[in-house]
Formats: structure tokens, C-alpha cells, sequence
């Protein structure tokens, strides 16, 4: 290899590594500050006058957050909702993909065709939301479930991993006496764990973050996730009667409307920071896998 070569590839490896940690400190600057902020006491947060660390640091505004029964039972919608909905989106999708990566089904063609129609012609958003209230799911928790169940794109990418699984597993297990169901369950899930973790980080994260069906389907507050709610406080002007909540439940005056935005902020994004980094070995895998031979 030339001297010249050499020096070209060092300055431009140099030069990408610059930009990433350049990048990487455009992305965390506005996470460290509204973490930093969320740290802060109200005099510090009322002066703006806060960098990367917290100063005169408080645990008073995640008190405040926590003791609010808002907040707290939005909370429990989100996980709930989070669960039950990444729960339930495998189950049909699976099962959806396990019966279309079969080549000797009925019909194949036709419900391909079927299934992906809607991924190029959709109703819209009238159209929705005359269905769901016909479907009688205003104001039910079965509305952030329901419609999410199954998604075409989904089952492509799991179908075309389990296509990649060996024949001769499931000739030997029905050979055994097993059946699809069980075929599907003690064989094809273990072995297809990957994929199957990458669809259930898209729908999780997709889940968790989901605020427009609630604003639009549900009137009643109860059960509404956390990222409604936090859309409400945050642009909604409800910061007042926040800090009325807020001021009420804690007896304190230390504790401002923007702080208790920046915690509740935390508090909702936290939760998918800490599940991504134990996800992320299956996460490469099971894209790669199940994308190149779509």
C-alpha cells in the first residue's frame, strides 16, 4: 500500500469520526438539557440559566410527576397498551406469515393480493374513524389494539425469514405426530426469535409512542397514554392547571409548570432508552434476514 494511500485513508477515517461525534452531540444536546432541566429547582429552571448538569439538582419534580394520578394512571395505560398490543400484533402477524410462507396454501395468489391492497390504497382518515365508531371502540382501550393487530409489511418480512427455515425440521416433527399449531410454536417461534424481536421493537416503540388515536377516539381522560397527556401539557396550555395539580398534591412552590414538562418528558421516553440496548443484538439480525430475500 502506497505512503500516500495510507495518509488519504487516515485523514478521512478522521474526518467521518469527527463528523459522527459532531453528529452524535447534535442528537444528545437536546436530551442532556431537558434531562438536565428535569433535575433543576424552580428557581434555576425559571432563570434558564441551565447547561449540561443540573444546577441545585431535585428529585422535587419527578415527586411531583409521580404523586399526580394523571400522569401516573397514563402511565399504566402506555404500558399497557405497549404490552398487549406488541403481544397480540405477533400473534396474528405470525401466524398470518407462518400460513402465507407455505407454498402448497390454498389460494396463496389471492390472499397476497388481499392482504396487500391496503398497503397502497388506504381509506383514510374519515373513513377510519367512521369505522372505528361503528365498530363501537370510541372511548374503549380495545382501539389502540385492535386496529394495530396486523400489518402487511410485518408479515412479508416474517414470512421471508421463516421461509429460510429448513424443510426437513417440519417433515420430522409431523412425522412425530405434531400438528401446524404446535409446529408454529415449539419449532418455527424458538428458531425465529430475531425477527420476531425486531417486529416486536417496531411495534413496541411504534405503541408507546402513539398519541393520535387516543385524540381522536378517546374523549375520556382515563385512558389516555402518556404521550397524549404530555401533548395536552405541552401544547395544550394546560400548564396552569398542571401546576395547580402539581403545587396541590405536593404542598410545595418549588416545582414549575416547565420542569414537571421536562420530567414527564423523561419519564416517557426513559422506558424505550432502557429496552433498545438489550434488543439490539436480534435488532441487525433480524432485519438483514428477513429484508434481503424480500
Amino acid at each position: 500500500m502506497y505512503p500516500n494511500h495510507q495518509i488519504y485513508e487516515k485523514s478521512a477515517n478522521t474526518m467521518i469520526a469527527v463528523l459522527l461525534i459532531a453528529l452524535c452531540g447534535v442528537t444528545l444536546y437536546p436530551f442532556l438539557y431537558v434531562l438536565a432541566y428535569s433535575f433543576s429547582d424552580g428557581t434555576t429552571s425559571a432563570s434558564r440559566i441551565i447547561t449540561f448538569l443540573p444546577s441545585h439538582p431535585t428529585f422535587e419534580n419527578y415527586k411531583a410527576v409521580f404523586s399526580n394520578d394523571l400522569i401516573v394512571n397514563a402511565f399504566g395505560i402506555s404500558v399497557a397498551r405497549t404490552l398487549s398490543g406488541t403481544l397480540l400484533h405477533l400473534t396474528v402477524t405470525g401466524i398470518a406469515a407462518y400460513a402465507i410462507s407455505k407454498d402448497d396454501l390454498y389460494g396463496k395468489k389471492g390472499l397476497m393480493l388481499y392482504f396487500m391492497i391496503p398497503m397502497f390504497v388506504a381509506g383514510g382518515l374519515i373513513p377510519s374513524y367512521i369505522l372505528i365508531n361503528k365498530l363501537h371502540l370510541m372511548n374503549s382501550f380495545w382501539v389502540y389494539i385492535l386496529p394495530g393487530m396486523y400489518s402487511t409489511f410485518h408479515m412479508i418480512i416474517i414470512a421471508t425469514f421463516l421461509r429460510g427455515l429448513p424443510d426437513s425440521l417440519e417433515e420430522s416433527a409431523k412425522i412425530d405426530g405434531a400438528g401446524d399449531l404446535t409446529i408454529f410454536m415449539k419449532i418455527v417461534i424458538p428458531l425465529s426469535v430475531p425477527v420476531f424481536i425486531t417486529i416486536a421493537l417496531f411495534v413496541g416503540v411504534a405503541q408507546w409512542n402513539s398519541w393520535f388515536d387516543a385524540f381522536l377516539y378517546m374523549t375520556d381522560t382515563r385512558l389516555h397514554p402518556l404521550q397524549t397527556l404530555l401533548y395536552k401539557i405541552m401544547f395544550e396550555a394546560q400548564a396552569k392547571d398542571f401546576q395547580q395539580m402539581a403545587l396541590m398534591s405536593q404542598g410545595k412552590s418549588n416545582v414549575t409548570p416547565e420542569a414537571i414538562k421536562m420530567s414527564t418528558l423523561i419519564v416517557s421516553v426513559v422506558p424505550a432508552v432502557c429496552v433498545y440496548p438489550f434488543l439490539q443484538k436480534y435488532f441487525v439480525k433480524g432485519v438483514t434476514m428477513g429484508a434481503v430475500k424480500a
